[in-house]
């Protein structure tokens, strides 16, 4: 068979691993080189493979071009119809005429099928590639034709052997052609003294073996015994159909106890070989001495069988025999080629889907650490805060870029979920609040020196505040919160020509989960700001929160009493050197 398909196949194979390993696989760049190697490696030596069949077959069919003449010759529609027998065995060349050609002896087209005489049981998957590589249109029509002469073997054990070959040699045909080929048998056993009298020599008929019975091989396929017992036959010629007619019966015994037992061995690892058709020539050109068929009359009846008339001309193919050859409907080399593209691509996409999915896990994973890192610090661990903070804006840059750009190959497939990470990403990095400057004395350079110490913490009751677990402001709580505002003024009037930073912390007790308390806190240190920004001219800008949660208790938390204190929110006015100074309300 051709095998450009194949080799499209190896190809396309080749470039798919090459993609799959480079762009999809999550590996590093030194096992990618070494899987190109080995891809580049293996489709080299498969196409290498073939190249060199393909040489070995042009040297072992050359008669395949004389075939190609005798086609020619025929009509289209016969050429297009005859079914193709490959004729192998012991009585093969019987077939075939002997004062010709060798490539035109070998070949028999007979006004049913095509003859071609193969040699050896070895060369029949060679000359049957060669034939569909030639003509493709001969899928399906090609059988093969066993014929044997037990009287060339003069031991049954070399005989079985040789049908193991045949069966094995078949088997491989079976497996290029994708598809079972059909098998026709005939047996070629040297009755001749039985059948020939020089005065009235009986025809010489094709006897079949159907259903563990004979017929004789004519037009009505009439049974043995009616052929026998004819009545209108002379009374000399039926008393020699009466002597034939016990031998016949004895080589359907030997065939199916032991050619048939062999073709269809179960202690062959392969598959069984059943023959469509099965045949009984009584007539044989070569015997040996001291043969399996003279040991086997011997042992019936203790008297060797005469086999003295000779035949000189070739032996019909039986027509009749193969006229109902069963055609097969495999696929074609191009619907082959493109069942095996389709395949290969599928494993390609099976391949790229789990590549992108393991990727794309690795990418949720490697966020996902980081976000988990980013919680893990405390809110007074500035610089590291600011660190992790610094790596989620970097995964922030790279998903953005994805959103923007598109995504990498390796990532995609339908299976890239940037946009959850990328909220995820926003709502972790929302919380972050920058380090508040330490406060510090102010040094104000005029004519001298001046040092003045922060101005006292004003702190608020957050049950003055919010309800227990709350961040909202309670209805009640504006008084609380207009005298904090009156106290901040005084403090900054006193100060009127210092910048202020207004720091406003949250506090809570020690009881319950201690990330939930510090982001309470932080939201209620929040819901404080808010309302100052919204009540008084102080910009946005002037304002730093901080949740702390329980980490800095007034007095211990053992005690109602203490961690009533504790529950607390604190307003500091840190100096700053004239970076918010605020306007004085008269």
């Amino acid at each position: 068979m051709s095998d450009y398909p194949k080799r499209i196949q190896i190809i396309y194979a080749a470039i798919l691993s090459l993609l799959l390993l480079f762009v999809f696989l999550p590996i590093t760049i030194g096992w990618k080189i070494i899987g190109a190697l080995l891809v580049l490696a293996a489709s080299g030596g498969l196409l290498w493979r073939m190249r060199r069949y393909r040489r070995m077959l042009a040297l072992s069919t050359t008669n395949i071009e004389f075939l190609a003449q005798k086609l020619d010759l025929l009509p289209a529609r016969q050429r297009y119809r005859l079914p193709i027998l490959l004729v192998v065995g012991s009585a093969a060349k019987d077939f075939f005429p002997k004062d010709l050609s060798i490539a035109e002896s070998n070949i028999v087209v007979s006004s049913e099928a095509v003859w071609i005489y193969i040699d050896e049981y070895s060369h029949l998957p060679i000359v049957y590639d060669s034939l569909i590589a030639k003509w493709p249109d001969m899928i399906g029509r090609v059988g093969v034709f066993l014929a044997l002469t037990p009287e060339l073997e003069d031991k049954q054990g070399f005989l079985i052997a040789k049908l193991q070959a045949f069966r094995q040699a078949w088997v491989d045909t079976c497996r290029i052609a994708k598809y079972q080929l059909p098998v026709y048998l005939s047996t070629h056993v040297g009755l001749n003294s039985l059948i020939y009298d020089e005065q009235n020599p009986l025809p010489v008929y094709w006897y079949q073996l159907v259903d563990h019975k004979l017929f004789l091989l004519d037009r009505y396929l009439s049974p043995l015994n009616n052929w026998v017992n004819d009545i209108k036959t002379p009374s000399s010629e039926r008393e020699r159909r009466l002597r034939l007619r016990p031998f016949l019966n004895e080589i359907q015994s030997w065939i199916e106890n032991v050619v048939l037992t062999t073709l269809a061995d179960t202690k062959q690892p392969i598959a069984k070989c059943k023959p469509t058709a099965i045949a009984i020539y009584p007539v044989n050109q070569s015997v040996i001495n001291n043969n399996i068929m003279q040991k086997q009359w011997e042992s019936i009846t203790t008297l060797p069988l005469p086999n003295n008339h000779k035949i000189e001309d070739n032996v019909t193919p039986p027509d009749s025999l193969i006229k109902f050859m069963p055609i097969s409907s495999p696929f074609s080399p191009i619907g082959s080629m493109v069942c095996g593209l389709i395949t290969i691509t599928s494993i390609f996409i099976i391949g790229c889907l789990g590549a992108s999915f393991w990727n794309n896990i690795k990418l949720s994973d490697q966020i996902q650490n980081d976000i988990r890192h980013y919680h893990l610090i405390s809110m007074d661990s500035y610089e590291e805060k600011r660190q992790a903070l610094d790596q989620l804006k970097k995964d922030r840059a790279v998903l953005n870029r994805y959103l923007a750009q598109g995504e990498p190959v390796r990532l995609g497939m339908g299976l890239y979920h940037g946009q959850q990470l990328l909220e995820l990403l926003n709502i972790s990095m929302s919380d972050y609040v920058a380090k508040p400057p330490e406060p510090e004395k102010i040094i104000i350079k005029e004519k001298e020196i001046i040092m003045k110490e922060p101005p006292p913490v004003i702190r608020l009751d957050s049950l003055a505040l919010f309800e227990s677990g709350q961040s909202s402001l309670k209805s009640d709580s504006t008084k609380t919160l207009i005298n904090a505002l009156v106290e901040m003024k005084k403090q900054i009037n006193a100060n009127p020509d210092t910048g202020w930073l207004v720091l406003i912390t949250g506090h809570t007790d020690s009881t319950g989960d201690e990330n939930k308390n510090i982001q309470l806190s932080f939201e209620r240190a929040t819901a404080v700001r808010n309302w100052i920004i919204k009540t008084s001219d102080i910009p946005e800008t002037c304002f730093a929160i901080q949740g702390y949660g329980a980490k800095k208790p007034l007095v211990s938390n053992d005690t109602l009493e203490g961690r009533a204190k504790n529950r607390r929110v604190e307003i500091v006015l840190v100096p700053q050197m004239s970076n918010c100074i605020l306007t004085n309300e008269h």
